[in-house]
């Protein structure tokens, strides 16, 4: 017998059990959470339902805020078409509640069913009672449950895969609960962990079911138990039993019309008609994010983190002090919501900080599970043991040496560091493909170059096996290998010519240049990679906008170089030039980027390589201009223009010819400067330029630089307007192009400068604000002279002068501060050609405010 009854309502009108709406006969559609939120409010009549009610009877398995609520309330309002043409059905009740506003009548009646065939000895109470009951609260998990829940009729068979501690049973589970809740569908739970032979499979559903088995297959008295009716199977823990649970699910679904398999598995089925959900991780904050307390909540790994920390612990609470470590703790462990519990259990023991600060021995850490959970649920290594035992020598062998890759990768790196004579290139990529359908692979569809990585915890993981394998050092060798490799022609780097994306994909590998040359480096490591490696990726440090980390890397080179038959050497000049205009950068022209471009520059007239002495009379140009020393600058800047001239080259042309417009701008002759980067500027603007990284030797935005250069002569020259208009169009590009030397360098020599002069003294502060975040997430000292000294000026306060150099007491003088042109008549700077004069007369009333 089934009762069927209906909830009417106006012209609306609920048939259960089919939970169907109708209005004036038509089916009306709507969501399933809508639809729950009305029968609740239909089933109480009139009476108010507050908001927590509602939340909980339609919530059971997680929590939710007010917020969601209301959502699906008006998506309910809009499907029964309320407060149109006066019709009111759901009023919010001063914030408390919801309530019907028209009366409901129920109708009830009990019919015969059709005879069926014979069922499971279980009823439907007993069948929702074999569901595990959820203990604990589900986060973040509400939008995967409600959409696969919704999805469950539809798909016969769909599987849950994802990694180990992914929550793929948790999520499963209140699938299930849910489903069972909403409709008449029975749901029963086959545990496949304690199952080790894959012929126990079709007896050990037959036994959750009840059902008796009269010969040496189940599947034949399980297909005629449940016949036609209605069941959700939820089989869980499958993958070390993946062959026989495809084969069996294949049997039931063909023979036994009214079965939904729910499957929870570390790699799919691959069965017929089978539909997969791969189960993500659990949001959480960026590298670098800053959050605060009221916005932690937000992110549903840090919801989890919370929620166990305080039943372990309940004194936990987030503050200011502990909010970033647990940001860390929870980026860190990938968002994997096991590996989070596992953390958040610690807090009865241990300070967040402490536990993010020892999660590089994590698996030594995270060893507190429930002591009720699977064995391997019980700790993180053990997690990770299950899936490396299930699989195959070659998958276990590619694993172990891909633990070497800190960055997205593609096959090309797969195969470069796991080749060897055992594995060759097709057996690599079958390899992959099976790491990535058993979850322990991530892949990235959107990356066409680099869709692969490993989760920071199974790249631990399986670096410990790597080492346990006695591979670790032959494995790191050939990584470096590749790097140095991939790195080799950096050439056009150097000289402004390298496709933008170009640099863009290789700036990615910057986690394997770091990996790579902390192994060559190290005692077991080789000195003639780590050689290689430097000076091959110098180039992008500097495109990174990263010097301050490479100095400690180049100076290593050196001093490898030096001690070796190198010494002399082109790949000890290369060293040395990219070492100095790292020094630039970061120290500023010291004695020490000094003698690196002359040294270098000495050795490079005995090797003959105009190319590269080209580069190194860069550097010392440089040096000579940022110390004020602009008349030998101007001779080193004609030199490298003769040199372009003899190339032919029309890049070389282009740092030439800016070079020279900086010489004659800083001596005073602006009408000079001006017809040279007016020329620059024209050639910049050509179609060649468009895909092209505008760089220049230093890893500087070669537009940007004419544009600093060139708002300053339009400046001094009296076209006022023109400057300003020209130093925003400066400022707006800069916050567009994500390259930091640049943007210090447009700001501290262009836009800030031509602010001040014009008064504009609000703009000013803005763009020195922005100078000085770069200048301290850089560690780039030297100009962050420029933008101590500016903000001191902008704000009334005396300047430091200890650290500033010539060009940098002209740019504070020129700002009006008096200490500033004393150094400069103190060191008789003065009475040298310049552009000070100029600006000062220029400037003449627009003093700080």
């Amino acid at each position: 017998m089934v009762t069927r009854y209906s909830l009417t309502f106006g012209p609306f009108r609920i048939d259960f059990p089919q939970r169907v709406l109708t209005r004036n006969g038509d089916e009306v559609r709507i969501g399933s959470r809508a639809l729950d939120i009305l029968i609740v409010l239909a089933e109480h009549g009139g009476e108010l339902v507050s908001t927590r009610q509602l939340r909980d009877q339609i919530w059971k398995e997680s929590v939710v805020d007010d917020g969601a609520l209301r959502v699906h309330v008006s998506t309910l309002r809009k499907a029964l078409s309320d407060g149109q043409s006066d019709s009111r059905y759901i009023v919010n009740d001063n914030g408390r509640g919801y309530r019907l506003a028209v009366p409901v009548h129920s109708t009830r009646a009990t019919q015969a069913t059709a005879a069926a065939p014979s069922a499971p000895t279980t009823t439907p109470d007993e069948g929702t009672r074999a569901l595990p009951v959820t203990l604990t609260r589900v986060i973040g998990r509400e939008d995967v449950i409600d959409g696969l829940t919704d999805q469950l009729p539809e798909r016969r068979l769909l599987t849950i895969a994802g990694p180990g501690g992914i929550g793929k049973t948790t999520v499963a589970v209140a699938i299930a609960h849910r489903l069972s809740g909403r409709t008449s569908i029975r749901a029963l739970f086959v545990n496949f962990a304690p199952v080790s032979d894959q012929a126990s499979v079709a007896s050990t559903v037959a036994s959750t079911l009840g059902v008796a088995v009269f010969s040496g297959n189940p599947v034949p008295d399980l297909i005629a138990s449940l016949g036609d009716t209605p069941i959700l199977l939820v089989l869980d823990n499958c993958e070390h039993v993946v062959e026989a649970v495809a084969q069996v699910a294949e049997q039931l679904l063909q023979g036994a019309s009214g079965v939904h398999l729910l499957v929870t598995s570390r790699e799919p089925l691959r069965a017929n008609g089978e539909s997969v959900h791969r189960l993500s991780a659990l949001p959480f904050p960026e590298a670098g994010a800053r959050i605060g307390i009221e916005e932690a909540g937000s992110y549903p790994a840090i919801s989890l983190f919370h929620d166990r920390a305080k039943a372990a612990d309940d004194a936990f609470q987030f503050t200011v002090s502990n909010i970033g470590a647990v940001a860390d703790i929870c980026r860190r462990l990938d968002g994997i919501p096991l590996a989070i519990e596992f953390a958040a259990a610690r807090v009865a023991h241990m300070d967040v900080r402490a536990i993010a600060a020892r999660l590089d021995d994590r698996f030594a850490l995270l060893t507190q599970g429930r002591r009720t959970a699977l064995p391997r649920h019980q700790t993180l290594k053990a997690a990770l043991d299950w899936s490396y035992e299930l699989l195959d020598p070659h998958e276990q062998h590619v694993l172990r040496r891909l633990s070497v890759m800190r960055s997205s990768f593609g096959m090309r790196e797969a195969v470069a560091v796991a080749s060897c004579g055992q594995i060759d290139e097709a057996a690599i990529f079958d390899a992959i493909s099976g790491l990535v359908a058993k979850s322990l692979v991530a892949r990235d569809i959107g990356d066409a170059d680099n869709p692969y990585r490993l989760l920071d915890t199974t790249r631990q993981y399986a670096h410990l096996r790597l080492l346990e394998a006695g591979e670790a050092n032959e494995t790191r060798r050939l990584h470096t290998i590749h790097c140095c490799e991939t790195f080799a022609d950096l050439g056009a780097a150097w000289e402004g010519k390298a496709q933008t994306h170009w640099l863009a994909q290789l700036s990615r590998r910057i986690d394997d240049i770091r990996a790579a040359f902390e192994w060559a480096s190290h005692q077991d490591g080789d000195p003639e990679l780590e050689i290689d490696l430097v000076i091959a990726t110098a180039p992008l440090w500097l495109h990174l906008s990263l010097p301050h980390e490479f100095l400690s890397m180049a100076e290593h080179a050196i001093a490898a170089v030096e001690s070796s038959e190198q010494a002399g050497s082109k790949r000890h000049v290369e060293l040395l030039v990219a070492y100095g205009h790292s020094l630039w950068h970061t120290r500023g022209p010291t004695i020490e980027m000094a003698r690196a471009f002359e040294r270098a520059y000495l050795l490079s007239r005995r090797l003959a390589d105009e190319a590269l002495e080209f580069r190194i009379l860069w550097g010392v140009y440089a040096h000579r201009l940022v110390t004020g020393r602009y008349v030998e600058g101007l001779a080193l800047a004609e030199a490298m223009q003769a040199f372009a001239d003899r190339f032919g080259d029309s890049t070389l042309n282009q740092m030439s010819g800016r070079n020279l417009a900086f010489a004659h701008h800083y001596l005073g002759d602006q009408a000079k400067a001006r017809t040279l980067i007016e020329k620059v500027i024209a050639r910049e603007a050509g179609p060649t330029r468009e895909n092209v990284a505008k760089v220049n030797d230093a890893q500087m935005d070669g537009r940007i630089a004419s544009m600093a250069v060139y708002m300053r002569i339009l400046w001094l020259q009296g076209e006022t307007e023109h400057a300003v208009r020209l130093a925003r169009d400066c400022a707006e590009l800069v916050a567009s192009i994500e390259h930091d030397l640049s943007i210090v360098y447009g700001l501290a020599i262009g836009s800030i400068p031509v602010m001040i002069w014009a008064g504009e003294h609000d703009f000013a502060r803005e763009l020195t604000r922005v100078l000085r975040e770069c200048t301290s997430r850089r560690g780039l000292a030297h100009w962050d002279v420029y933008g101590e000294g500016f903000e001191n000026i902008l704000a009334g306060k005396p300047v430091a002068l200890s650290k500033a150099t010539v060009p940098q007491l002209e740019a504070f003088a020129s700002a009006g501060c008096e200490v500033s042109m004393n150094a400069l008549i103190l060191a008789d700077r003065v009475a040298e050609p310049s552009w000070v004069s100029e600006a000062l007369h220029q400037h003449a009333g627009s003093s700080v405010q």
